[in-house]
């Protein structure tokens, strides 16, 4: 029974440390101050997730671009590739 007081000792020691620098990262981020973040932690985080959704959405669209792009090029690539050897054999007569 020790171990598991131990241990949910642990566990919320290292959720309140993880509170705490929560707070002080988006104290930085939006000029406030510490105690206003953890005073309305529940908006916080709901907001701090609303703009993680619209930074994944931009990197997951940049990606795809990047994707596109490439395989654009890939394609480009191959389509020279089988022309050259036609080429080769018009000459090889």
């Amino acid at each position: 029974m020790g171990k598991f007081f131990s241990s949910v000792g642990l566990l919320a020691a290292a959720a309140t440390a993880a509170t705490v620098i929560y707070a002080q990262k988006r104290s930085q981020q939006t000029g406030r101050d510490v105690v206003d973040v953890l005073g309305n932690l529940p908006a916080e985080l709901k907001e701090s997730g609303s703009e993680w959704q619209q930074k994944l959405r931009l990197a997951v669209d940049a990606g795809k671009q990047a994707a596109a792009a490439k395989e654009a090029e890939i394609e480009q690539q191959l389509g020279q590739r089988e022309e050259q050897p036609s080429r080769a054999a018009d000459y090889a007569v």
